[in-house]
This record gives structure tokens, C-alpha cells and sequence, in this order.
């Protein structure tokens, strides 16, 4: 039996999908198994992962296509290991990822995260600049602005995500969305999971690509929908940061300039907006996206400068 199974859900991606296969088999623990899910009818997919040659090596195909949650939980279903680590197929990790997590698996049955480069056309940074530590609800932690002009304080993406495959067959992603953070929600405040975090970054993912991949297909208005579904799962805090923050930007971006009244007015009557909340709100809203980015991007470099000095 494998140590971890890593699960890759794919569609129409045949050569990231390959590199994405082709960094996981140079891991330095070697006693894991890859299974990518193949969702839907692809061809070309399956005629390039067939061109390598690793017996760990997996390909499942969905006969049809039932989206990034539906083929990670099939990914897990079957899977032999204890232990199931994600990657997007857009993504890739660094040789050491599975070694530095499972050194930390000794602690018990944990959600373990590593830090990411996070990789974009304005730039790079490390991400998050703040890991979680459990003194916050991992909602406040996430979503909350605890600061004015930085961002990526709290950051938790599914290709740093390593779990027990028990508490991922009992909180299946189908039917979800934004399916790791409500994976971490659930499992924090319903069964009093911990999250550790390897201070390395051990991840690297790209943002805006040419295509989006299967887990960033979410408009504003069902990320409101997902927020209110939760109920308590969220705190005030948390609910207002993630409307305020995340969802306005994401709103923002695809020009969806009439999202921004309903989502301030949702943040304040079910949310309590923080000062720091409403100053991102207003720098998203008021901005051009390409020159907040071109901001970022300096703060971003400064940090790192700083860090250096």
C-alpha cells in the first residue's frame, strides 16, 4: 500500500496535465501512487498520459464530464493510501513536498498545507505571507484583512493540500464550491481538525492562464450563495472579509460592476464589516484592476526586498 495517493482531475490540458504527472513522479518519497480522472471524453489526454512510463501511474475517465469535485472525489475513492494529497493539472510542486508533509502526518490525523509561490503575469510572491496557526477561526484567518495594503495573508489552495482519506470520504467535494476552503471550514469547526502548515513553499501556482482551470469557474453570485449556505460555519467577520475581499474582487475582474452594492449591502447585514474590509472594498471597486496588480506587484517585490535585507 502507497504511503499517498495524489489525485489530479484533468480536461483538455494534455501537455500541463503531463508536466503536472511528471513533477509528482520525481518526488523525493517515492512510495506513492497518481491517479489522474480524466472528466469526459479527451483523447488526447489519455494518449499523453498513456506516453509515460510509471507503473504508479493511474488514468481514470469519467464518461462524462462532472466537474473538478465530482472527479477529486472519485480520485479518492480510489485511492489505497491513508493519506491523499491534491494538485491541480495547471500546477506543479517542488521535488520535497510530500517528504516535508508527511514528516509532519506523524502528528496524527491533521490537514496539512505548504506555502505556494504564487505565479502571475504582474509577478511572484509567497503565499500565505501569515500561516494559519490556529489562533483564529480559520474563516477570520483566510477571508479577514489584517492589514491596509498587503494581501495574501491567509491563502489555502487545493494543490498544498494534504488530508486523511477518511475525513475526505466523509466531506466529499461534490456538490460544494470553493471545495477546499468549506473542506477546511467543516473540518476545523465540525470535527475539531487541526491545520499545520510547512513554513516552505513547496507549491508552485499559476494564476491567469489563458484558461481557467476546473476549480476557478464560480460567479459572484453563487459565491454569495456558497457564503450563505454555510451559516455559522462562518463568522461575521469572515462572511463580510470574504464578500468584501474575495468575492469583490473576483466580480470586479469579469466586470461585473453591478455586484458591488449587493455585496456591500450583504456584508453589512449579515456581516461586521472591519475598517481594513471596507478600504480593500473601496481600492477594488475605485482601482483599475491593472494598475492595483501593478501595485501589487511593487509591494509585492519590496516584501521581498525587505526579506532579503
Amino acid at each position: 500500500m502507497p504511503q499517498v495517493s495524489v489525485v489530479i482531475p484533468t480536461f483538455d490540458r494534455s501537455e500541463l496535465v503531463a508536466r503536472a504527472v511528471v513533477g509528482v513522479a520525481a518526488q523525493t518519497l517515492t512510495d506513492i501512487e497518481i491517479i489522474v480522472v480524466v472528466d469526459g471524453d479527451d483523447p488526447q489526454t489519455v494518449a499523453r498520459l498513456a506516453g509515460i512510463a510509471d507503473p504508479r501511474l493511474r488514468v481514470l475517465v469519467n464518461p462524462q464530464q462532472a466537474g473538478a469535485g465530482r472527479a477529486r472525489d472519485r480520485g479518492v475513492q480510489e485511492s489505497r493510501a491513508d493519506w491523499v494529497a491534491f494538485l491541480d493539472d495547471d500546477d506543479e510542486w517542488l521535488p520535497t513536498k510530500l517528504e516535508r508533509q508527511m514528516a509532519v502526518a506523524q502528528n496524527g490525523p491533521v490537514i496539512i498545507s505548504t506555502l505556494s509561490w504564487v505565479i502571475a503575469p504582474y509577478g511572484k510572491t509567497v503565499m500565505p505571507s501569515q500561516p494559519y496557526d490556529g489562533s483564529v477561526p480559520f474563516d477570520e484567518w483566510m477571508f479577514d484583512r489584517r492589514s491596509w495594503l498587503k494581501r495574501g495573508e491567509g491563502f489555502l489552495q487545493t494543490s498544498s493540500i494534504l488530508a486523511p482519506r477518511d475525513l475526505l470520504l466523509a466531506l466529499p467535494f461534490a456538490g460544494t464550491r470553493h471545495e477546499e476552503w468549506e473542506l477546511v471550514l467543516r473540518a476545523t469547526k465540525q470535527f475539531g481538525m487541526k491545520v499545520l502548515t510547512v513554513h516552505e513553499p513547496l507549491v508552485l501556482h499559476y494564476r491567469d492562464q489563458a484558461r481557467p482551470s476546473l476549480s476557478h469557474a464560480y460567479g459572484w453570485q453563487r459565491s454569495l450563495d456558497w457564503a450563505n449556505s454555510l451559516g455559522t460555519l462562518l463568522s461575521p467577520r469572515g462572511y463580510s472579509g470574504f464578500l468584501l475581499t474575495v468575492v469583490s474582487r473576483d466580480a470586479q475582474g469579469r466586470g461585473a460592476k453591478g455586484a458591488a452594492v449587493p455585496l456591500l449591502k450583504a456584508a453589512w447585514q449579515k456581516g461586521r464589516p472591519t475598517a481594513r474590509q471596507l478600504f480593500a472594498f473601496l481600492s477594488i471597486w475605485g482601482m483599475p484592476r491593472d494598475l492595483r496588480r501593478k501595485l501589487r506587484g511593487l509591494l509585492d517585490r519590496g516584501r521581498r526586498s525587505g526579506n532579503k535585507a
